[in-house]
């Protein structure tokens, strides 16, 4: 595996370019625009990608640890197969995203934005979703065990047997405009 150290990316490195099996360790791709680029069988270690503009880029197979990604609009990108480890995702937007076998354990995501996404079936547990919004979001099987939930809102979304703790629960409702009467 190749691995990249301390370097700081600009645009053009990230246009037009495919990285396979590569390390990069403490990089920094904020603020940078992604174009036609592609990532498969990656691992990003304490990268910085922070305000990243990603325009037709994928990433597949790849590995996040420690990583900062807050304020990205994952729009016009294909995540597959990708994990999340500790990272901090927020603001973050994904729209019309399927996300099949992406994972984010202990990752903070909160303020994120899905709209349309299919996350049926996934393992969201031990995440941090506090003002998190899912609107029109298909959610059949998907697990919330173990996450912050507070201030969650579920819009026009497809539940079914989705898994949620009492926290997870009491935040759903309140989210449909229940109230707990003391």
């Amino acid at each position: 595996m190749n691995s990249i150290k301390d370097r700081n990316f600009v645009d053009h490195d990230l246009k037009g370019v495919d990285f396979e099996e590569t390390k990069f360790v403490d990089c920094k791709f904020a603020k940078s625009q992604f174009k036609f680029t592609g990532f498969k069988n990656c691992i990003f270690f304490n990268c910085d990608f922070s305000n990243a503009l990603l325009d037709s880029t994928s990433f597949t197979k790849c590995r996040f640890e420690d990583c900062k990604l807050n304020w990205i609009n994952f729009k016009d990108c294909s995540l597959s197969a990708c994990i999340f480890q500790h990272c901090l995702l927020e603001g973050c937007s994904f729209e019309k995203q399927k996300l099949p076998e992406c994972s984010f354990p202990e990752s903070d995501l909160t303020s994120v934005y899905f709209a349309n996404c299919d996350l049926s079936g996934m393992d969201l547990t031990h995440v941090n979703f506090e003002k998190a919004i899912f609107d029109y979001c298909k959610l059949k099987g998907t697990s919330f065990t173990d996450s912050n939930t507070t201030g969650v809102s579920f819009q026009n979304c497809q539940i079914s047997q989705t898994i949620l703790d009492l926290e997870g629960f009491i935040q759903f409702g309140l989210s449909k405009g229940f109230k707990l009467n003391n």
